[in-house]
């Protein structure tokens, strides 16, 4: 009755603020739509992919994000020019006085479908992200929000209220999707979506370096296929330190080359301080290098132009300073190293894949259950371990395509039963696992009321696993002669304490 009066409320409050901004019908039913489907659904989600905020959190951030964010809304129709210009992206969201910072509302524009839609109206409610971050900040952040968004819209896409099943094509980008889900289940779902700008760099005293690198490397490779501009700057960039470090490895002949540069630009600091202490020749200066230039570029006071020398003389001191360095032999190799570690990681992001990732962050994540010891946490880490197996590295491949996840498996059930989370069905660890390992890959949306029946056939130690009298998954165990093995239970029981 209460989830029931919750619903009403939402779809009541929704329908109010779509009146209030007199967003047209069909945006108005798509909207109260999406929050139904959501709403069904939401309970299953959240059971098979346990990092997620609580459903009423969810519903109101739905509500507050149209409420404060949406200005206006416009739906593709079909065929038209705003339909071909969506077909890669879904959904655009446009700010309506992009210069004014303290305005949030935005024009939200998607296709009519209610997975889209959830998908847009989250988008439409994030942090705008710093300009002045660097790249590998802004590749994090950036992939962290688009991960939010193909998290939060997976409640319409892969469930219906009955059933969870994946669709992989659908999903923006696999990249960030992979990303954001190992965050949220490192350090938490709350944690992760309180990442902005102004404290993103808490990433790097949290995650493991090895680990970090590797997002960071994922992350980019993303940014730069999204931002054609920065991947230019980037391209440029790579040709520079490529050319610079060419240069250090010529040795004595290149630490030559630095000193013939520093006597030029000591050269052009006694230039500007003869300008600075003669008036005179300040003036005449000054005069000389408006002669030649239009009126637009000229320079319309002695004392303007003596600020620009002053600026050219503390860049050129600056330049002299980064060349002492080079001079320094610790220092020159301190450079040459992070020029290489530069080169090393901008082509590394151009060839790294989502299993390359994975692959790290599977060795972080097998760490936790060390520390885990209290039913509940047990019970959602076997959750965890089953979301993982079915997580898309690419379009035709899972996570447990390309990584073997039996040892984990393995050391989970056997702990489950140590603490008194799983019932022992035999006298040997591995067997039991061997028994029940289908709880890893079972698509049945909860596996806590699941249940065993064991039985034998020709010389096969077989278990069958239940929802109820329905029949989800069958293990079979080659017993050797002689075994030793004893069952404890025969018939059909839970398999959970």
């Amino acid at each position: 009755m209460k989830s029931r009066l919750l619903q009403k409320d939402y779809s009541e409050e929704l329908e109010e603020i779509c009146e209030s901004k007199r967003f047209d019908k069909e945006a108005q039913n798509l909207l109260l739509s999406m929050l139904y489907k959501a709403d069904g659904a939401y309970n299953d989600y959240r059971t098979v992919k346990r990092e997620v905020p609580s459903k009423e959190d969810f519903l109101e951030n739905i509500i507050e994000i149209v409420k404060n964010y949406c200005k206006e809304i416009e739906i593709a129709k079909p065929n038209s020019e705003l339909e071909k210009e969506l077909n890669k992206s879904r959904c655009k969201v446009v700010e309506e006085e992009p210069d004014n910072k303290y305005n949030k509302e935005q024009k939200v524009i998607f296709f009519p479908n209610e997975k889209v839609i959830l998908y847009s109206i989250i988008k439409a409610g994030l942090d705008k992200i710093n300009t002045n971050l660097s790249l590998k900040d802004k590749s994090m952040l950036g992939a962290i929000q688009i991960g939010k968004c193909i998290s939060s819209s997976e409640v319409i896409r892969d469930f219906n209220g009955f059933s969870w099943s994946q669709i992989v094509s659908e999903i923006e980008s696999l990249e960030c999707n992979a990303l954001y889900t190992d965050l949220t289940f490192l350090l938490g779902e709350k944690y992760v979506d309180n990442l902005k700008s102004s404290n993103i760099e808490k990433l790097n005293t949290v995650v493991e370096a090895e680990l970090l690198e590797q997002m960071q490397k994922i992350a980019t490779k993303f940014y730069l296929e999204y931002d054609e501009n920065q991947a230019r700057i980037v391209e440029q960039n790579l040709k520079k330190d490529k050319d610079e470090l060419e240069k250090m490895e010529a040795g004595s002949e290149y630490v030559e080359n630095i000193s013939n540069i520093k006597k030029d630009l000591l050269n052009k600091i006694k230039e500007i301080d003869e300008q600075l202490n003669d008036p005179k020749e300040l003036r005449n200066a000054y005069i000389n290098h408006n002669k030649n230039l239009p009126n637009e570029q000229k320079i319309f006071s002695v004392s303007h132009y003596e600020e620009m020398i002053q600026k050219q003389r503390q860049d050129i001191l600056n330049k002299i300073e980064e060349y002492n360095k080079l001079q320094n032999p610790i220092e020159f190799v301190k450079i040459k190293q992070e020029l290489e570690n530069r080169i090393k990681f901008a082509e590394e992001v151009n060839t790294i894949q989502i299993e390359d990732l994975q692959k790290v962050f599977f060795k972080d994540f097998s760490k936790i259950l060390g520390d885990l010891n209290e039913k509940d946490r047990l019970i959602d880490y076997i959750y965890k371990i089953r979301y993982l197996k079915y997580l898309p590295v690419s379009q035709d491949k899972l996570m447990k395509d390309v990584i073997d996840f039996t040892d984990l498996e393995k050391n989970t059930i056997e702990k489950c039963i140590e603490k008194n989370v799983i019932t022992p069905i035999s006298n040997n660890a591995k067997t039991d696992y061997l028994l029940l390992k289908s709880l890893f890959e079972t698509r049945n949306i909860s596996i806590e009321g699941l249940l065993v029946k064991l039985n034998v056939k020709d010389g096969k130690l077989i278990s069958e696993i239940y929802d109820g009298d329905i029949l989800d998954s069958t293990n079979e165990v080659e017993l050797p002669k002689g075994s030793n093995i004893h069952l404890r239970k025969t018939k059909k029981v839970k398999i959970f304490d």
